[in-house]
């Protein structure tokens, strides 16, 4: 005995749930209130700068905080937009952030091909510690921030995967920056650089499979 097809499509509506849409303000609120324990963490444990303690920091501080966090805040906000897709237009203000946040590395590659900086310029030491700090609070950001888009509908897992990276970096370079007393650009352009590039790279690879449909 054959059955219909409106018999067919009612049996399966049938089983369908609702499914509550996700809200990018809560992914937002995920990443804000992760960068913020990070950054507190970092002050806790390591400290804060002492000319940011005194109210007198450096110009350098208060220009590479705003860049990282402008690009952390600008690609995070594509990342939840992902969740949702067809619903509003492409963000695309994480591409001018990533230029902005170009210049540090860029300026830093142009003055050493003038004037090669001495290995103490770049201290590697406390370069190596502004990476692992750096790094891991990056990886607690990028974490709960796929956690959360896991639960959306990405249809670009690839992209999702380098923006994840790209946001989780830069705030976690910007809650070291909290504790980083240098300000020469050859020490940024590189150590402030590195993690948020390791990061991007990260995510590209691990996080498409874990948010595949």
């Amino acid at each position: 005995m054959s059955v219909s097809a409106n018999h067919l499509i009612e049996g399966l509506v049938e089983e369908l749930e609702p499914v509550r849409a996700l809200q990018p303000k809560n992914g937002m609120a995920i990443v804000c209130g992760l960068a913020m324990v990070a950054a507190a963490a970092v002050a806790t444990f390591l400290g804060v700068r002492n000319d940011l303690m005194t109210g007198m920091a450096d110009e350098m501080f208060f220009l590479r905080s705003g860049v990282l966090l402008m690009l952390g805040i600008a690609t995070a906000l594509a990342v939840v937009n992902m969740a949702r897709p067809g619903v509003g237009k492409l963000n695309r203000g994480w591409i001018w952030a990533l230029i902005a946040a170009a210049l540090f590395p860029l300026t830093a590659a142009i003055m050493s091909a003038i004037n090669m900086p001495p290995v103490e310029a770049l201290r590697p030491m406390q370069g190596l510690k502004c990476l692992s700090v750096s790094g891991v609070a990056a990886l607690a950001i990028g974490s709960g921030l796929t956690l959360w888009l896991r639960q959306g509908a990405p249809t670009s897992p690839e992209r999702a995967g380098w923006l994840v990276g790209i946001a989780s970096g830069a705030l976690g370079a910007a809650a070291y920056n909290l504790h980083c007393p240098f300000n020469d650009i050859y020490y940024i352009g590189l150590w402030f650089t590195i993690p948020v590039v390791v990061a991007a790279i990260l995510g590209r690879l691990v996080v498409p499979r874990l948010i595949r449909w």
